[in-house]
C-alpha cells in the first residue's frame, strides 16, 4: 500500500505543498496549499535566510493542518548539472562506479562533493554490443545537506529530495490524458514551467526525459517593466499584469496600439526567443529529433492569450495543462491551480 506524503515544492517566488498519495496509476490529493516566499529569503536552490525560510515553512503548514511528516522536497537550481552519458549495459554495482568516474571525466568536480542520482532512459545497440543511455544529475552535498536540514528543522522527516525536471519526468512518462487527450507516449513533447526568475523546458521522447534547460529569463521582468512603464510598484504590476494582460492574437485589433500589453509583449517574445533557440539546440542534437507539442505550467503561463500567442509564434501546437485524468482530489483539495502545483504533484510518485 502506497504512503500518503507531504511534498513541498520550492519555487522562486512560493511554496507549493501537496499532501497525497499515488495508488495504482492514480494521484489522490488530500490537501494542496502555497504560502509566498519572502524575498531574500531562497534562491536557485540556496537557503539564504534560513530561519526566514523555515518559519514559512511552519506556517503553511499550521494554517493549513497539515499533520504529515514523511516529506518529499522537489527543488530546482542552476547548481545541479545534469548530462547524457552512454555506457555498457551491466550491472546497478558497477554501473553506478562507471557513472561516477565518467562524470569526473566530463566535468571538473569531486564526485564526493556531490549528490548524484541517475535514471537509465534507453538502450541501444553499438557494433553488437549492448548499451545503455543515462540521464545524471549532480548536485553539490553541501545544497542537499541544508535542504534536508530545514526539512528537518520544521519537525518533518525527509523522505526524498527530488528536482522539477525529474517530478515532470515522472508524472508525464505514464500512461495520461492531459485536458482530456491522450498524451502520444510515441511523440516528443516540451513542458515548458514559467516560473518568477526563469523557465524550465523539459522535453519528453518515448515517454522518458531527453533533455532538460533552465533559461534565467522570468516574469519578475515584466512587473519591473510594468512598474517602470507606469510608474506603480511591483506588487500592482504583478496584480495588473494578471488582471488586464492579453496576448490572444485574436484579439487583437489591427492598427491598434496597447501600451499596457505591448509591454508584456516585448517581454515574451524574448522568452519565446530564447525558448526556440533551446528547441533548435535540440532538434540539432541528433537526426530524427523534433518537437511535437508544447504544454505550458507554472504561475505565469496564467498570462491570458499566451497559449495561442506561443502556438503562432513557435508554430507548434500548445495547451496549457489545466486537467489530468489520474489525479483525483478529496474535498479538501478543491479549486486549486494545477498548473501550478505539477512538480509538486510529480514528486508524490515514488517507486511503487
Amino acid at each position: 500500500m502506497s504512503r500518503t506524503l507531504l511534498c513541498l515544492d520550492l519555487g522562486s517566488q512560493n511554496i507549493h505543498a501537496v499532501v497525497g498519495k499515488c495508488y495504482k496509476g492514480s494521484i489522490e490529493i488530500k490537501k494542496a496549499a502555497e504560502t509566498v516566499i519572502p524575498q531574500n529569503t531562497y534562491l536557485d536552490g540556496r537557503i539564504e535566510d534560513f530561519e526566514e525560510l523555515r518559519y514559512s515553512i511552519n506556517q503553511l503548514l499550521n494554517v493549513n493542518k497539515i499533520r504529515i511528516k514523511n516529506t518529499v522536497l522537489v527543488i530546482q537550481s542552476t547548481s545541479i548539472i545534469t548530462r547524457d552519458i552512454i555506457l555498457p549495459a551491466t550491472d546497478r554495482q558497477n554501473l553506478t562506479n562507471m557513472v561516477k568516474y565518467e562524470i569526473e571525466q566530463f566535468l571538473p568536480i569531486i564526485t564526493t562533493e556531490y549528490v548524484i542520482e541517475y535514471a537509465i532512459v534507453d538502450e541501444l545497440q553499438e557494433e553488437g554490443l549492448k548499451k545503455y543511455k543515462i540521464h545524471v544529475a549532480a548536485m553539490p552535498k553541501s545544497m542537499a545537506d541544508s535542504l534536508l536540514n530545514l526539512v528537518r528543522e520544521c519537525g518533518l522527516k525527509p523522505f526524498a529530495l527530488d528536482t522539477h525536471f525529474n517530478a515532470v519526468s515522472k508524472l508525464f512518462s505514464r500512461e495520461i490524458s492531459i485536458n482530456g487527450e491522450r498524451l502520444e507516449q510515441g511523440k516528443t513533447a516540451a513542458f515548458i514551467d514559467f516560473g518568477h526568475n526563469s523557465i524550465a523546458i523539459h522535453i519528453l521522447t518515448k515517454g522518458k526525459l531527453a533533455f532538460s534547460r533552465i533559461i534565467n529569463l522570468g516574469a519578475n521582468l515584466i512587473d519591473k517593466e510594468i512598474a517602470s512603464s507606469f510608474h506603480i510598484t511591483l506588487e500592482e504590476a504583478e496584480t495588473r499584469k494578471f488582471q488586464n494582460s492579453n496576448l490572444d492574437p485574436n484579439d487583437m485589433v489591427e492598427g491598434s496600439f496597447d501600451s499596457f500589453n505591448s509591454v508584456i509583449r516585448s517581454q515574451v517574445d524574448i522568452w519565446l526567443s530564447e525558448i526556440q533557440k533551446v528547441f533548435q539546440y535540440y532538434i540539432s542534437r541528433d537526426r530524427g529529433n523534433q518537437i511535437d507539442g508544447i504544454y505550458i505550467l507554472g504561475g505565469s503561463s496564467r498570462l491570458k492569450g499566451l497559449q495561442k500567442y506561443m502556438e503562432q509564434s513557435l508554430n507548434t501546437k500548445t495547451n496549457a495543462i489545466d486537467q489530468l485524468d489520474i489525479i483525483r482530489e478529496s474535498k479538501k483539495a478543491k479549486d486549486f491551480s494545477l498548473r501550478e502545483y505539477i512538480n509538486a504533484i510529480g514528486g508524490l510518485i515514488r517507486n511503487e
